[in-house]
């Protein structure tokens, strides 16, 4: 095997046939192996000064790519502590949404149990937990039920809300990586523990 150090490539003469770059220098079968563990580990494969590839740390992010990251992370942690207490599944969030505005409209009208078909996610909801055909008061209490978990809910998410605009705003104020790197940690335990 043999590499470029002005490529920056691993050239193998039976692939390669001629097309091999002139400042190539031979690299040993382990070095090669040693150099593409390194890589996969994170490691960059860079030029000696004698052109010899060598496997080294990548530099660290810039300011503003580190920040970038960890404001994606801290989007990330919020939508697990989110995901902690209700469910995420596509479409779930509109149907809690459609849930707690029937529900609140229907303790609003007064709990009508004769019209209790016109508010059809109270209506299944009652079925669901109580049989095909809930009395009025089990129609009700199914109906308090929702607007309870709903303003618990919103206790929560405003909670991991402030929790995931704080560490963004601290994330965006850091002055240096090791800034980025507290301010990231202190948000994630934050949101960890909600």
């Amino acid at each position: 095997m043999f590499y470029s150090a002005q490529t920056g490539g691993f050239y193998d003469p039976a692939i390669h046939g001629a097309n091999i770059p002139a400042d190539v220098v031979e690299v040993t079968s382990d070095d090669y192996a040693a150099l593409l563990a390194a890589q996969s580990s994170g490691k960059l494969i860079q030029p000696a000064a004698n052109g010899y590839p060598v496997a080294v740390d990548p530099p660290p992010p810039s300011l503003a790519d580190a920040k970038a990251a960890a404001a994606a992370t801290i989007d990330a942690a919020a939508g697990g502590a989110r995901a902690r207490y209700i469910t995420v599944a596509p479409g779930q969030e509109a149907t809690y949404l459609l849930k707690e505005a029937q529900a609140r409209a229907y303790k609003i009208a007064g709990y009508p149990s004769a019209s209790v078909a016109d508010y059809q996610m109270v209506n299944a909801e009652s079925q669901a937990v109580y049989g095909a055909t809930p009395t009025a008061a089990e129609i009700q209490t199914a109906t308090d039920t929702i607007i309870a978990q709903a303003d618990a809910w919103i206790g929560k998410a405003a909670q991991i809300e402030q929790a995931r605009i704080g560490g963004k705003r601290d994330v965006s104020n850091a002055a240096d990586l090791t800034d980025v790197e507290a301010a990231l940690a202190a948000a994630i335990a934050e949101l960890g523990a909600l």
